[in-house]
């Protein structure tokens, strides 16, 4: 066996470790190794190291796999080759990881056919930033500031804005945001947790100094007011709701505000759809200032594969290589 063999199996044996560490199942990462060593030995028939591989021996290797076996090929479908070519990516992320590699060959290689996740159509910078100018405060020189409903409605529109701007800069999804907590807020640090969850990683992520004036504000005024409105009075969660016509008081623990909220804003922003394309923009935004692996980080998301769907418009060089081994 060679330096480069022994160096490839125990690379395998580490990443079958990773994938079982990342709750992959015992049947899923039987599969996964045995696609994983198939395309090893693919490479092996070149004497390509792992070190020196590129877009060009993957694409050969898919188009291998898409032959029918008369020719020497496996006759697989775009399903299966759509799976393959996810292990093959997990498997230089984890090189990276690792430090034995610096970039993936294959980061924005898509097997044509199969379904992928559905991304919104992006939001331009100033249509992100309307979002949150454009959402009126009403003041209290308002024409309707003795009706009934002014106060609670002044309110509700104050302690949004706040809540835009952390959908806008920290792309949280409006689960999180009913998530957080007062504790998660860290003022002093400039910073804001987002808890996890079976499908979200936890993280810590960093306010801009506007924000964090916004954020006093709402904690040591507006939320103390909100409070108010609230049956129970020691509640933890940030956002607080607000009393339906005719109550007193509330005793909702989750914010019932996004389809009114959503319906403001498209009023006012006729690029805006939702709050999942807002999510879409700021993840695509960071994916030009930063690296693969800080986005997933920053978006929240348990794998990498999640944070590769929001990789769009990709370099042409990689699309005339996959054009050449189409229907791909």
């Amino acid at each position: 066996m060679s330096a480069g063999q022994m160096g490839l199996n125990s690379n395998t044996m580490t990443f079958k470790t990773y994938l079982e560490t990342n709750g992959k199942s015992k049947s899923t990462v039987k599969h996964y190794m045995t696609y994983l060593l198939d395309f090893l030995a693919y490479l092996d028939r070149d004497n390509t190291e792992i070190d020196n591989c590129t877009a060009k021996e993957i694409l050969s290797y898919l188009s291998y796999l898409q032959k029918p076996k008369s020719q020497g090929g496996k006759a697989q479908g775009n399903s299966t080759r759509s799976i393959r070519l996810g292990v093959i990516k997990q498997f230089f992320n984890w090189q990276i990881e690792q430090g034995r590699l610096s970039t993936n060959p294959i980061v924005h290689l898509k097997i044509r056919g199969t379904k992928t996740t559905k991304l919104y159509p992006l939001l331009k910078q100033q249509d992100l930033e309307g979002i949150y100018t454009n959402y009126h405060i009403p003041t209290d020189n308002d024409p309707n500031k003795n009706r009934n409903w002014f106060t609670t409605y002044k309110l509700g529109r104050e302690r949004n804005k706040v809540i835009i701007s952390l959908m806008i800069n920290q792309g949280l999804t409006t689960a999180e945001v009913n998530r957080i907590e007062e504790n998660d807020l860290k003022l002093r640090e400039g910073e804001i947790y987002i808890k996890g969850t079976r499908k979200s990683n936890e993280r810590t992520l960093k306010l801009k100094s506007n924000q964090i004036m916004d954020l006093m504000d709402y904690i040591y005024k507006l939320r103390p007011t909100l409070l108010k409105y609230q049956e129970n009075q020691n509640i933890t969660q940030l956002f607080l709701s607000l009393p339906s016509a005719g109550k007193q008081r509330t005793n909702k623990t989750t914010l019932s505000v996004w389809k009114g909220l959503t319906k403001d804003i498209k009023a006012t922003n006729p690029n805006f759809i939702n709050f999942k394309q807002v999510r879409t923009t700021v993840i695509t935004k960071w994916l030009k200032q930063y690296n693969l692996r800080e986005v997933q980080y920053m978006a929240g998301h348990r794998y990498v594969s999640s944070t590769e769907a929001y990789l769009v418009n990709q370099t042409e060089d990689l699309q005339e290589a996959i054009d050449k081994f189409h229907p791909i």
